[in-house]
């Protein structure tokens, strides 16, 4: 299995891998006789735009799905649609799902602008965690893979499988996690607010499941986070970022990964391709020159050359790179 088809994975419904901790449990390392060290609290400073003023929160009643909880019985698998059906049809009926939240022009240009890094270093989260199944203490703000990783953790919020919404943990007045573990949401929503996103404002919003990775990129881009996590907990998914002081690097250096990565987000996202190339190749260390319709990086003995059709989508990406280290 790929890195890109594992992470999508994580979403998946029917396998939830660990049971949260509401209340807390030892960490691996504790129940081995180690003494967890406890993160520092309340250090966090998100690399966000520094005119985004903090909103004052909107707390809404969370509903008993929202609860980290043992895990349930699955709600049955949505059904697959008709052979039958006309693929123009089904084609239209996919765009209508859209959430108006998610087509929202100005969360595009925010995703934009923060997927390219953010799925780059989401690249090394995954080949370091790989398959190992994860659990969460949300008192001492860790996340474990396996007997052997073990994060920081910031709680972005969790979304129900019941009532198919996403709930920011600013607004989750039942949840048990530590105020200086959810810092970085209550940064977003002023985030939101300055960019005037509603998805990172309103306290609940209905979305599908693969939404959350539009969360998880924008807020890993903007706290310049080492990555997200989509933790199946039975009743529903925790969204958390794994601080960027883990021991994985905060920037990938290899520049010949620039076409896997813009390949992969413009094949699975809706984005402005030339605001993805403004923002990702300079992260990446290329100079970048525009020419009408064309955007070159140069880094080194690294070329990139995208060009762009009249809808400003990218129609063909080469260049000249080292080997893939």
């Amino acid at each position: 299995m790929g890195l890109w088809q594992k992470l999508f994975g994580w979403l998946s419904p029917s396998a939830p891998t660990a049971a949260p901790a509401e209340t807390p449990t030892p960490h691996p390392a504790a129940a081995a006789g180690g003494t967890p060290q406890e993160p520092a609290r309340g250090t966090r400073e998100p690399a966000f735009d520094p005119a985004a003023e903090l909103a004052a929160p909107v707390v809404g009643t969370p509903s008993a799905g929202d609860v980290p909880a043992a895990p349930a019985a699955h709600l049955a698998a949505e059904a697959a649609p008709s052979p039958q059906a006309d693929l123009f049809e089904a084609a239209a009926a996919r765009e209508a799902e859209v959430p108006p939240s998610i087509a929202d022009p100005a969360l595009r240009e925010a995703l934009s602008a923060y997927a390219g890094m953010a799925w780059d270093r989401q690249l090394d989260f995954a080949e370091r965690v790989g398959d190992r199944p994860w659990s969460a203490d949300t008192a001492q703000g860790l996340i474990a893979f396996g007997d052997d990783l073990r994060f920081r953790m910031q709680v972005l919020g969790s979304y129900s499988f019941q009532s198919g919404t996403w709930l920011w943990i600013w607004a989750h007045t039942q949840a048990e996690v530590a105020p200086a573990f959810t810092e970085v949401a209550r940064q977003l929503q002023g985030f939101g607010a300055a960019k005037n996103l509603a998805l990172f404002t309103e306290p609940r919003t209905a979305l599908r499941q693969e939404d959350l990775h539009v969360i998880g990129l924008i807020a890993a881009g903007a706290d310049n986070s080492a990555g997200y996590y989509l933790g199946n907990y039975g009743e529903g998914i925790l969204l958390a970022l794994i601080d960027p002081d883990h021991g994985l690097p905060t920037t990938a250096p290899q520049p010949e990964r620039v076409p896997t990565v813009v390949s992969q987000l413009i094949s699975d996202f809706e984005l402005d391709h030339r605001v993805l190339l403004q923002h990702y190749l300079p992260a990446k260390g290329f100079s970048v020159q525009e020419t009408g319709s064309r955007i070159t990086g140069q880094h080194g003995p690294h070329r990139i050359v995208a060009d762009l059709d009249g809808q400003g989508r990218i129609s063909a990406i080469s260049g000249s790179l080292g080997p893939a280290v």
